[in-house]
């Protein structure tokens, strides 16, 4: 089973502060692109019905080879996927900018959906390693996500409005220096042997009830990130504007992920899952019917219910999988992630023809076609010591 090796194990509080800030990093490299959309698809002369494919490429061949990596990890152990990881996004997703073309482009992005692929499973289990299973210390590394996937769409809308979309080679920079703390603080897995392996059994109902429910969660995050911005540059909204509006709600999410984990530790994953999604279609549906400074204080409310489920979500998959928690989370989060970036992919190419209103109405669907799913996910349970 993968722990902790004895050194970084010694000062927990420093290796989860160096895993949320790559966290941090890693997840504003590969979500900051719809910020940048509006100017991208000026500048390149990028059609809209391809927004959906831009989407998918950052996202959609790295989180379907997570569950491969994750596995890989489990069995090597160490920490030298999370340092690789973050290290092609860096490069990769900070490339965008000088890319003139469209192949060359979807290629990088696809690389840089690879790296992050490589770098979430075994940050997650170091993540549970460190924080011994609980909610809360699950949350408190996916704050580091989430508050990257908040901050960088208006760090790379500034750099683009101040320097031109050739300066976002600046985001790779931090990233970059970062490796070093990586291999001096985070924890080093131990390998899992052919021995501990044994036969794999997959519950295979639970399984695909929780990769359809983050599917679907995944589908509404990337589909408000992606064409609300869209939205708001086709009302006459300037890039910084539209960027702000997916920072309320990535940022301030970050208090459904912490608030997530202590719910659910207090009340039962279950409950928790329900009254958020609930309240998140809610949210979704009142976005289509206000306006001017309500869109701000709904994006926010929209971000605390959505951000809420993510580190339930993850430790129910990793609680199917004991002892392979990086293959767990390469495949409830990867493959869920996957099927929100094709989800978006289609509604690109619908968008083209009916419009991106049309595609913020459908998202509030799709938000309550989840809530039944939760009944088939694994049965409330505290979170306990890792296995």
């Amino acid at each position: 089973m993968a722990t902790a090796a004895s050194h970084p194990a010694e000062h927990p509080v420093a290796a989860l502060g160096a895993l949320g800030w790559a966290h941090f990093l890693n997840d504003g490299y590969i979500n900051y692109l719809p910020a940048v959309l509006p100017a991208l698809l000026v500048l390149r002369h990028i059609p809209l019905s391809l927004v959906g494919s831009l989407i998918l490429a950052v996202q959609g061949l790295g989180s379907l080879l997570q569950p491969l990596f994750g596995a890989l990890a489990d069995h090597l152990g160490g920490r030298r996927f999370v340092i690789a990881g973050l290290a092609v996004s860096a490069i990769c997703a900070s490339a965008v900018g000088l890319i003139g073309s469209y192949p060359l482009l979807i290629a990088t992005l696809m690389l840089a959906g690879v790296g992050s692929a490589i770098f979430h499973p075994q940050a997650l289990a170091q993540a549970r390693a460190v924080g011994r299973g609980k909610g809360s210390h699950m949350s408190l590394f996916l704050i580091g996500g989430e508050l990257g996937r908040g901050v960088w769409p208006s760090v790379a809308a500034l750099i683009v409005s101040a320097l031109g979309l050739p300066s976002l080679w600046l985001l790779a920079i931090p990233g970059l220096l970062t490796l070093p703390l990586l291999a001096a603080r985070t924890p080093s897995l131990t390998p899992r042997s052919a021995a501990q392996a044994g036969a794999l059994r997959v519950p295979w109902a639970r399984v695909s009830a929780l990769v359809g429910f983050v599917g679907l969660r995944g589908l509404v995050t990337f589909g408000v990130a992606t064409f609300v911005p869209l939205f708001w540059h086709q009302l006459g909204g300037s890039l910084i504007g539209g960027a702000s509006l997916i920072s309320v709600m990535l940022g301030v999410g970050v208090i459904g992920n912490f608030s997530g984990g202590i719910l659910a530790d207090r009340f039962g994953r279950r409950r928790v899952l329900l009254a958020a999604s609930s309240l998140s279609t809610l949210f979704l549906a009142l976005f289509l019917v206000s306006g001017g400074f309500w869109w701000w204080v709904v994006l926010a409310l929209l971000g605390i219910s959505t951000f809420a489920t993510a580190p339930i979500t993850m430790l129910m998959g990793q609680d199917l999988f004991p002892g392979r928690h990086s293959m767990a989370s390469g495949i409830s989060l990867g493959s869920g992630t996957f099927l929100g970036a094709l989800g978006v992919f289609v509604m690109g190419l619908l968008s083209a023809r009916f419009g991106v209103a049309a595609s913020l109405t459908w998202l509030t669907v799709f938000s309550l076609l989840a809530i039944p799913l939760i009944a088939a996910l694994p049965k409330d349970a505290r979170s306990g010591p890792a296995r």
